[in-house]
């Protein structure tokens, strides 16, 4: 059981829109469980469930705060995590588990835990097939989405250049005036896997001049990720599952 001063801090990073967050929160769950199963699980009937998951219905607020408390008991999200993370042995397997929007909308409602009601501006997601992963998490923290590419005309863009998996040089750049200045930016990837890439990610959030507030990758190959991350400054950091393609 979840002792009172737990359940707080559970619920408080939701405290401005929690019967909103709950229903999205739900919507999401039900990729992954049935409504049956959620109704066992949380006490509440499979059809006020569907009201709830399709916003025909809103949950008063202490309904809403209760049902984030029992999920986080009886840990969904994790156990939802857990197997779809089974699944994935090599990089050709992360796109089974990430075409899911449910499933980023999962990772979306984990980012906002790891803010802890911090105010955000905007997520740079990188590299480009990040975007959906970056739009998925700016939706729920209601802010601004830029995805890196590498076709945006030098005239119009910041570059930054940075050394890929092969050791050549490769660029990547964002349209100037796409991160907000002076705002405060979460940095979003699929996978982390290079750490030149990430420290070109973060300079270009510098170069405009925002400022990068913590990162979120759903996957990390290999698990030296903590000095390098640290050493940029990142104050807050998820990374949700560790790869290892050794043979």
């Amino acid at each position: 059981m979840v002792k009172m001063s737990e359940s707080s801090e559970l619920i408080q990073p939701l405290r401005r829109d929690v019967k909103v967050l709950t229903m999205k929160l739900l919507s999401a769950l039900k990729d992954f469980y049935t409504f049956k199963e959620l109704e066992e699980i949380l006490g509440v009937s499979y059809q006020t469930l569907w009201r709830y998951t399709n916003f025909l219905t809103t949950p008063e607020e202490g309904t809403a705060k209760k049902l984030i408390q029992t999920i986080r008991e009886r840990r969904l999200v994790e156990s939802t995590f857990e197997k779809n993370f089974a699944i994935v042995k090599n990089l050709s397997d992360i796109w089974t588990v990430v075409k899911n929007i449910g499933f980023l909308d999962l990772v979306a409602f984990e980012t906002l835990e790891l803010l802890n009601g911090e105010d955000i501006d905007g997520v740079l997601a990188f590299p480009e097939e990040s975007g959906v992963l970056g739009a998925v998490i700016a939706h729920w923290i209601r802010g601004d989405v830029c995805v890196t590419t590498k076709t945006v005309s030098l005239g119009e863009a910041l570059i930054e250049y940075y050394k890929d998996n092969s050791m050549e040089l490769n660029m990547l750049a964002v349209s100037r005036g796409c991160i907000p200045k002076k705002g405060r930016v979460v940095l979003a990837t699929l996978v982390l896997n290079n750490k030149d890439l990430l420290e070109a990610a973060f300079t270009i959030v510098k170069k405009s001049g925002a400022q990068p507030i913590a990162l979120v990758a759903v996957f990390a190959v290999g698990k030296n990720w903590k000095k390098t991350i640290e050493n940029l400054g990142l104050r807050k950091y998820k990374i949700f599952n560790y790869l290892s393609l050794e043979h």
